[in-house]
């Protein structure tokens, strides 16, 4: 059993085609195809399910993609552990949430490449359960996240740090640094929400249908950015993680103020997938988010 014929199903079950699987690996399509055969003929059984054009794992497939992942992870352990080179090189996919690209990620990555230049990084942004998914499937090497702890059988969490999620407002807004109104209060005003499928949103309608209030006036935004623009215009309030926060507090654009029944609080994450192979890159990453966070949020559980 050969391991490229193994990565080349490996990507196969990734981007679920054949086309971009050989793209992805600077094969032709044909020598794709041919690899995924000679796999199948030596188990003996059928890897993907094939309906027209769509390729998906079978559920044969789907219990060898964990072997496959396991094989590679082996691979590079040993690879690294043979190796001299004590320094982290190589390509280091990390996905992120729009909220952490828009606030300390850039300046926490120029640290990264200062320091470890020899890492080259791929980052992709999505929403949680985006970026779980394509952490499961391989596509990534690590995740950064905002989210409740869950539970992922396949996923592990080697870094967690608790951030609140405060309501703000611009600094001379009726509501700005206000303590404990009512939810009533806060309905009168035009509230800017992210989308439905965020977590915090989610924890902010969660509390907002217990508490029996109804928002009245809201602009559903999917941009942090342009949420805290129109902010700082009082053309409204909202909630941010705190984190993304920091720089308009600090110059005086926005002012927090509470709400009574409202304490909404999120965990940034830092996770890997079980079976794949912590590279030195993977873990220098972590360390660097612990450090550079060590200002940030309010409470943390080291993760290695």
């Amino acid at each position: 059993m050969e391991l490229r014929n193994i990565k080349s199903f490996i990507k196969v079950a990734e981007f679920e085609n054949f086309s971009k699987a050989a793209e992805a690996l600077g094969y032709a399509q044909s020598t794709i195809t041919t690899q995924i055969q000679q796999l199948e003929e030596e188990l003996g059984v059928d890897l993907f399910d094939r309906i027209g054009k769509r390729v998906t794992l079978s559920e044969r497939g789907r219990t060898f993609l964990a072997y496959a992942n396991e094989m590679l992870k082996l691979e590079a352990e040993a690879l690294e552990s043979v190796s001299e080179n004590d320094v982290p090189c190589g390509v280091l996919r990390i996905g992120i949430l729009e909220s952490v690209a828009s606030s300390f990620f850039p300046p926490l990555m120029k640290e990264y490449f200062n320091k470890y230049p020899e890492v080259s990084a791929e980052v992709s942004l999505g929403t949680t359960l985006e970026l779980y998914e394509q952490l499961e499937k391989g596509i990534l090497d690590v995740i950064l996240l905002l989210d409740r702890p869950v539970y992922r059988p396949a996923l592990q969490t080697v870094y967690s740090k608790t951030c609140t999620v405060p309501f703000f407002a611009a600094a001379d807004h009726p509501l700005a640094g206000a303590e404990n109104i009512p939810p009533q209060r806060l309905m009168q005003e035009t509230l800017f929400l992210t989308e439905k499928n965020n977590n915090y949103r989610q924890a902010f309608d969660e509390t907002t249908m217990a508490l029996g209030a109804t928002v009245n006036r809201m602009q559903e935004i999917a941009n942090s950015t342009c949420i805290l623009y129109f902010t700082e215009q009082n053309l409204g309030v909202s909630l941010l993680p705190d984190y993304r926060l920091r720089s308009a507090l600090q110059e005086g654009k926005i002012k927090l103020f509470s709400v009574e029944g409202y304490d909404i609080r999120m965990d940034l994450q830092v996770l890997y997938h079980r079976q794949k192979w912590v590279s030195l890159a993977m873990k220098r990453f972590t360390e660097s988010v612990e450090k550079y966070l060590s200002g940030f949020c309010t409470h943390k559980k080291p993760g290695f």
